[in-house]
Order: C-alpha cells, then sequence, then structure tokens
C-alpha cells in the first residue's frame, strides 16, 4: 500500500471516530438538558405546591391534636361534675402533640417547626351578678404558632374551654365552651357557665420535634349559684382575651339559637378591642333572669419535650 493509500485509509478512520465522539457528547448534553429542565420544572411547578400541601397537612394534624385536648378536658369535666367525690387530683392525662415531621423527600426542605405555649397570654373572665361583687377566674391559654414558608401561617388557642383558629388579624371560633342559655318557662332564662383554668407556670416550646402537654390536678368547683341569694335578676360579663371577635360572634349565635335579641334582650360590645362586655337582660326586656349558674374546672399543665 503507498502512502496516499495509508493516509487517506488513516484519514477516514479518524474522522469516523471524531464524528462518533461528537456524536456522543451531543446526545448526553441533550440528556442533561431534558434531565435539567425536568427537575426545574417540578422544583418551581409542583414542589411549592407539594410544600404547601405538607405544611396544611402539618397543622391540621395539631389541630386535630388540641381538639383531642379540648375533648378530654370536657370530658373529665363531665366526669368530676356528675361524681364530685372522685378522686380528681388522681386524674393525668398526657396529650401528644405532632408538632415535629420528616423531612420532604428529593427537596431541600427542612423540618417544620412552630412554637406551643402555656399561659403566656391573658385570658381571664370576670363575672358580676347584681346585688354581688366581680367575680375573676384567670382562665389562661394553651396555644400552638405555626412557623410556615408557604401556607398561611396559624395560631390555634385553647382559652376558656374554646378552640379559636386564628389567621392573620382575623380569628374565629371553632369548638364552643361549655356555656348554655335555655328557656326554662316562658320568658325565664337560665345561663350555666363552666370556665376552664389553665393553671401553671408560663412556658413555651419552640421545636422542630413533637413534645406532649401534660394535665393533672384536675378539679372540678361550683363557683356561683344565684339561687342561693335574693334578687339576682341581672348580671354582667367581660372576657379579656386576644380575640374578643371571636367570642363576640359565640355570644351572639348562643343569644340568637335562644330567641334573644342584640339590644333589645342582652346588651354585646367590644370595648377598645381589648374585652367582650355582655350583659342580660337589656332595659325594657321582657324577658328574666331565672338562674345563673358559675363552676370551674381548674387543669394543671406543663410542657414536655417528646412524646410520652
Amino acid at each position: 500500500m503507498d502512502r496516499k493509500s495509508i493516509a487517506l485509509k488513516f484519514g477516514k478512520d479518524s474522522f469516523y471516530r471524531s464524528d462518533s465522539a461528537a456524536s456522543t457528547a451531543i446526545a448526553a448534553i441533550l440528556l442533561l438538558g431534558i434531565i435539567f429542565s425536568v427537575f426545574s420544572v417540578i422544583h418551581l411547578g409542583y414542589v411549592p405546591e407539594w410544600k404547601t400541601d405538607a405544611e396544611y397537612s402539618h397543622v391540621s394534624s395539631i389541630w386535630e391534636d388540641l381538639t383531642e385536648l379540648k375533648s378530654k378536658i370536657d370530658r373529665t369535666t363531665i366526669l368530676l361534675m356528675s361524681d364530685p367525690d372522685s378522686s380528681s387530683p388522681k386524674i393525668r392525662i398526657t396529650m401528644p402533640l405532632h408538632t415535629g415531621s420528616m423531612e420532604m423527600p428529593f427537596t431541600d426542605y427542612s423540618k417544620f417547626s412552630g412554637t406551643v405555649s402555656i399561659n403566656t397570654d391573658t385570658c381571664k373572665m370576670a363575672i358580676n351578678p347584681a346585688n354581688d361583687s366581680e367575680k375573676i377566674i384567670n382562665c389562661g391559654t394553651i396555644s400552638y404558632s405555626s412557623n410556615n414558608n408557604y401556607y398561611v401561617d396559624q395560631i390555634f388557642k385553647y382559652e376558656n374551654g374554646a378552640l379559636i383558629l386564628a389567621q392573620k388579624e382575623q380569628s374565629v371560633m371553632k369548638l364552643y365552651p361549655m356555656m348554655f342559655v335555655s328557656e326554662v318557662s316562658d320568658g325565664n332564662y337560665s345561663f350555666s357557665i363552666n370556665a376552664i383554668e389553665i393553671q401553671g407556670l408560663e412556658d413555651t416550646l419552640s421545636s422542630r420535634s413533637d413534645c406532649s402537654v401534660y394535665l393533672k390536678k384536675c378539679s372540678f368547683t361550683p363557683f356561683y349559684d344565684s339561687n342561693e341569694y335574693e334578687n339576682v335578676d341581672f348580671f354582667m360579663l367581660k372576657i379579656y382575651t386576644a380575640h374578643p371577635d371571636a367570642w363576640e360572634a359565640y355570644f351572639d349565635e348562643m343569644m340568637k339559637g335562644a330567641g334573644l335579641e342584640k339590644n333589645k334582650d342582652y346588651t354585646l360590645d367590644l370595648i377598645e378591642n381589648d374585652y367582650l362586655y355582655f350583659s342580660f337582660p337589656e332595659n325594657g326586656s321582657d324577658k328574666n333572669l331565672k338562674r345563673l349558674y358559675v363552676s370551674k374546672t381548674a387543669v394543671s399543665a406543663e410542657l414536655i419535650n417528646g412524646l410520652n
């Protein structure tokens, strides 16, 4: 074979090898581009939605925990109310709060976080029956505040037997306290109010892990009964809370449900957005106060880091 043939042969083979390498490189670049595009679409289009759904599921789980906490305190109250001689100091309740969560796979998202607090907010109820002095119950609170990055932040607060959802500047009472009004005879109404007093030191736990609320020293005490006094035909009630609008909506619904009219049969006002003022009956109303009965359930609460 002469030199020309040898050169042509080796030149042609080199061209083939160069063309094959270039095709492999182009295919690899295109494949990487497709993979990058898929991950970009997932990261920009789907991951935020996944994270929003995950945060929503997380706060929903904690809401269910606080719902169960309220239910357990209500059931304990009914038990103690029906059997005043029961050994109430022996009643202990450990309520887990699933405030922690696992990390989301395939994302850079870390665990959820939030803050659980006991008695860091003011909630008290003042009752002033006619011809008697004002009586005050320091109700206390148990609350959870989320620290979300995607889903709107939530505040869940248990106070005086009610469970309140607060979101931005608005709040609504989702589960009601043990307060009842009933017409016992024509135009005569009876009010039954059971206050919940959360005792214990002020405490806050901010954690990415689960925790528990430990309830102990549960007790039930009759607080006031107008049947033991004379000429009690009127009473006033004040509720000092960070969510007076939620309490106002509840009282308005409760009274309307009993067939009573605002500013005709009862007074209901927010005083400087600081506390709720309620009185019954209104001057000139043909409705009468037959009985006012107030009781109190006291529970000592403390936070425990971790589930028990």
